[in-house]
């Protein structure tokens, strides 16, 4: 797999897929938002309290970890956020509905827990991190020769449903029902459990020049991670049966027929 873009001054990591087989093959890109813990006690973009009850209510359950690990396949093109959603939330929108609770793009509290203040220029910066993650998504789509899938990669806590997988969509041009159908059923045929559009919907759609589809996939952190301790299942029957799962997926996305 090769590894191009820049982890520094906010630049997302973007791993590009490598395989390349006969015929005209979709573009799969994943977006990985929310796997990192990096940045939330920097003293200019973090200022968050150095809080153990911080970390144990919020940060642990809501960090969505070893999602990339989980997903990245050398048939994908992944973006990963280098920062912690409590720094700055890639997956928001300018003038997010979720800024009433004060969980926009820039977080200025969650739950009971409340951020420090930020400067002007630590906005801007944030604002910028948050702008260098679309474009580098954009930039996967409209680059690309193929249509592009796009995949909107996270994990939930157990306790949110009893459902494996949890696959998600817009009800937009980016939703198409075969390929929905088809990701579920695939889940289905490896023995998981699936939601549709619960507990989470929708799924991310950054501003392109070119068509694609978009389609969110959440997995409940249970079947692969020790949620009290964040240690991953070491059952490797179960850990093969993800991979596997995964690459047949990513073999039917690249063949999936859009006009169909």
């Amino acid at each position: 797999m090769e590894y191009i873009g820049k982890t520094e001054a906010g630049q997302p990591l973007l791993h590009r897929a490598t395989t390349q087989e006969g015929g005209v093959l979709n573009n799969i890109v994943l977006n990985i938002p929310h796997t990192s813990i990096n940045g939330i006690f920097d003293k200019t973009i973090g200022r968050w309290a150095h809080s153990s009850f911080f970390l144990n209510d919020c940060v642990k359950d809501w960090t969505d970890w070893y999602v990339d690990y989980l997903f990245c396949n050398d048939r994908a093109t992944a973006v990963v956020f280098p920062y912690s959603r409590f720094v700055c939330d890639a997956e928001r929108l300018i003038d997010d509905e979720m800024e009433k609770v004060g969980q926009g793009i820039i977080y200025t509290e969650y739950g009971l827990y409340k951020r420090g203040e930020l400067s002007e220029e630590a906005r801007r910066i944030l604002l910028g991190i948050w702008q260098s993650h679309q474009d580098q998504l954009a930039q996967c789509i409209n680059t690309s020769a193929n249509p592009t899938i796009l995949l909107d990669c996270h994990s939930f806590p157990q306790r949110m449903s009893h459902y494996d997988i949890c696959i998600g969509y817009n009800d937009d041009w980016s939703y198409h029902p075969k390929l929905v159908a088809m990701i579920r059923d695939e889940f289905k045929h490896s023995g998981y459990s699936v939601g549709i559009n619960t507990p989470f919907s929708n799924s991310i759609t950054p501003k392109a020049n070119k068509p694609y589809l978009s389609v969110m996939i959440e997995v409940n952190k249970r079947i692969y991670l020790n949620e009290d301790i964040l240690h991953l299942n070491p059952n490797v029957r179960q850990a093969m049966r993800w991979f596997n799962t995964i690459d047949r997926l990513y073999q039917k996305i690249q063949a999936f027929r859009f006009n169909d």
